[in-house]
């Protein structure tokens, strides 16, 4: 009896020690399990760790970094692997398959050994400052201005946004308005030897988008351009020519004091040109025309602003649909053939007196070109009182029958006679 009792107990304790043995291999991983034995131990660790490498890198949700030696890619984004990257740079328009939309702030800041830059019609977005202290820049490509395309109303629609505001060696402050222009203003500072700027993919030009950029000696854009606004390219002083097929108002100030400016043509679609659009153009000597000092202002044209071409020293011919600010003018100072050339002195203007309605004390002092000789109006119906008064230089003057009728005194006392066509 106690024998039996001593091997039923001898059963029990293998029983629990068995039960012990594999609880312990179920905690601590080495157990045996319907695999066989420990050939899951190795999958089973390696299976947490994948796991916990992959909670680490999802966790952090950021893109992984690729440096390629001239540009650092990390997503979508790009920005220059280091500032000894030189010479012609060229933005890929997608890396890995994925799309380049964004060069961030400071991306290329340094970078004072890069002549050329181009960036692809696939970024959306620049940040401030992405070129800053690209001092040896000479050449520029851009989908747009500023730091978006149709940007509006912000320092960040202007070309010097971009370079940012930080002082540079090599870099010249210029000081560019936006808004109203009143009292809303930053001073970038772009590579002094930066020439040439194309635009490939803009639709808007905002209020001074690139005033005072008196370094600039060509600026290319894209045809689709609908919009500019005021002071646009005022202080350009290099641009020669520039093309805007695409727009219907040439707004203030647009061409001001860009006085190497010499060619331009004005679209069918143009309706109104501002005031001082073309004023101190010293140069400028075609409009509409492959005739040196020839001027042709289209019939579409409604409205020409004050001054508009103050300082156009270079007309000699000018063709116009009408007398001053618009058609059928009567009784005041807008009504005159100088109000369009305004009352500022500059070389090679003549001073003028012209009377207006009823000629008693009221009467303008007008600056109109010295080597202007021929006029010619298309479309006027009304011709008010000392309209062409005291235009001396002029020798021939045309103007269309339909205002034949209604002529005001004076209108051509002291200048030459009208031929009506």
């Amino acid at each position: 009896m106690k024998k039996r009792f001593t091997v039923i107990l001898s059963i029990v304790f293998a029983i629990c020690l068995c039960f012990a043995f594999t609880a312990c291999g179920g905690l601590f991983g080495f157990g045996t399990n319907s695999n066989g034995g420990s050939g899951n131990t190795g999958s089973s660790g390696g299976n947490s760790g994948n796991n916990s490498g992959s909670s680490s890198s999802g966790g952090s949700n950021q893109p992984k970094e690729d440096n390629d030696g001239t540009f650092v890619y990390s997503g979508a984004s790009i920005k220059a692997a280091n500032t000894s990257i030189s010479g012609e740079i060229t933005i890929p328009a997608e890396h890995g398959g994925v799309p380049i939309d964004t060069i961030p702030a400071n991306a290329f800041k340094g970078c004072n050994a890069i002549t050329s830059i181009v960036v692809p019609e696939s970024v959306t977005t620049i940040g401030a400052g992405a070129f800053s202290g690209c001092s040896s820049l000479r050449s520029i490509t851009l989908p747009f201005v500023g730091g978006q395309k149709g940007n509006s109303d912000t320092s960040a629609a202007c070309f010097g946004y971009i370079f940012g505001t930080s002082s540079y060696q090599g870099g010249t402050k210029i000081r560019q308005a936006y808004g109203t222009g009143i009292g809303r203003y930053e001073d970038f500072y772009i590579p002094s030897t930066l020439r040439n700027v194309t635009i490939t993919k803009e639709s808007v030009l905002n209020y001074g988008a690139f005033q005072n950029c008196s370094m600039l000696a060509k600026i290319e854009l894209n045809d689709s351009i609908i919009q500019v606004g005021a002071n646009c390219f005022i202080n350009c002083s290099k641009i020669e020519t520039i093309s805007l097929p695409s727009i219907s108002i040439i707004p203030d100030s647009l061409f001001s004091g860009c006085i190497s400016l010499n060619k331009f043509t004005i679209n069918p679609s143009v309706d109104t040109i501002g005031e001082a659009a073309f004023k101190g153009c010293s140069t400028l000597s075609m409009i509409n025309s492959e005739l040196a000092g020839d001027f042709i202002i289209p019939n579409a044209v409604t409205s020409i602003g004050y001054a508009a071409f103050s300082g156009c020293s270079m007309i000699k011919s000018i063709t116009l649909p009408f007398v001053g600010c618009q058609k059928g003018n009567s009784g005041t100072s807008k009504a005159c053939f100088g109000y369009i050339f305004g009352e500022d002195s500059y070389q090679g203007g003549t001073k003028i007196r012209q009377i207006y309605d009823t000629g008693i004390g009221q009467f303008e002092d007008f600056y109109i070109p010295s080597i202007l000789r021929s006029v010619t109006i298309t479309s006027e119906t009304v011709l008010c009182y000392g309209a062409f008064q005291n235009c001396s230089m002029l020798t021939t003057i045309k103007i269309n029958k339909g205002a034949q009728n209604n002529v005001g005194e004076k209108a051509f006392e002291n200048t030459a006679t009208p031929t009506w066509v």
